[in-house]
């Protein structure tokens, strides 16, 4: 090339930086992407549903080439991403940063993706899909039923990756979708649409911020809800100073169903996090778990341990 050093397009960047990671290839070997494409760029995603804000991603990975090339790709396919670089790391951002899908390596530097994935499942419902280059099927069968959507092994092509992602969210949302409209667990009934709620059979008086927070821990409960989710649940704000709107607005949703069957019990604090929907038909927690302190509930103790 005349003595001049040769850089990749963007595109070619992301693809050739992924298969000489997966070579052993030292990250800072592989040459940076040129200012300007010698091809046609790869075209955005279109919005999942319609004005909808583009698909959070969190890429849970420790090789910085392959982390860079991920990061790169999902990003020109019209995803907004997240990128860490240890599964302490990963587990912290999936809990705080609220993806709306965390794309995750088996292994990670300090504990493998499918230990991190099972402590997540125990705060969390967000959509995994384990991304690795571990193909032996039993890899494939423990990571499946430790909880992940999918499981794909790299290096693997940018359209199947995307349709993946696709398809997971999709199915997300279609369940999520169901979930609206009518809650009725035959004790606690919830009108999302009217903002309107009954326990057993007695109308709840309740403001429309006390209902919405309701409305989201009860719709995933037995998930931790952190204080940032429920603030933007109950007001629509993000301010990371406003948590006293939500202990004010929980504080008074346990007055009023400590006067119903359902009980103040059932909003179970999680210290320095957030709070929990435990319904009273629900079976106990197992003795196992560790013990938490009065107020708190059990996982607390995992996270703040991490």
């Amino acid at each position: 090339m005349g003595g001049k050093p040769f850089r990749f397009c963007a595109v070619c960047y992301t693809m050739a930086s992924w298969y000489l990671a997966d070579q052993q290839v030292r990250a800072t070997e592989i040459p940076a992407p040129g200012p300007a494409p010698s091809h046609p760029a790869v075209p955005a995603a279109p919005a999942l549903s319609g004005t909808a804000p583009p698909a959070r991603l969190l890429v849970v990975e420790d090789d910085d080439a392959v982390r860079e090339a991920l990061r790169v790709m999902l990003t020109r396919r019209g995803y907004e991403v997240l990128v860490e670089g240890t599964g302490r790391d990963g587990l912290r951002s999936s809990c705080l940063r609220r993806p709306d899908l965390v794309l995750l390596d088996v292994m990670l530097p300090d504990f493998d993706g499918m230990q991190l994935l099972r402590r997540l499942r125990t705060v969390s419902d967000v959509p995994v899909i384990f991304l690795t280059a571990r193909s032996d099927p039993i890899d494939v069968v423990v990571g499946l039923e430790s909880g992940a959507d999918d499981y794909i092994t790299k290096p693997c092509e940018s359209r199947e990756l995307d349709a993946r992602i696709r398809r997971v969210l999709y199915r997300y949302r279609a369940a999520e979708g169901r979930r609206g409209g009518i809650f009725d667990d035959g004790l606690l009934r919830l009108d999302s649409e009217q903002c309107r709620a009954w326990a057993a059979g007695l109308p709840l008086s309740l403001s429309v911020a006390e209902f919405r927070v309701l409305d989201r821990l009860v719709r995933r409960a037995g998930t931790v809800q952190h204080f940032a989710t429920l603030l933007e649940a109950g007001w629509d704000v993000s301010d990371p100073g406003a948590q006293g709107r939500v202990k004010f607005a929980v504080s008074r949703l346990r007055g009023k169903l400590d006067a119903t069957p359902v009980g103040g019990g059932s909003i179970v604090s999680v210290r320095g996090i957030g709070y929990l929907y435990r319904s009273p038909a629900a079976p106990p927690l197992p003795a196992a778990r560790p013990p938490s302190t009065p107020g708190a509930y059990g996982h607390a103790h995992a996270l703040r341990n991490l």
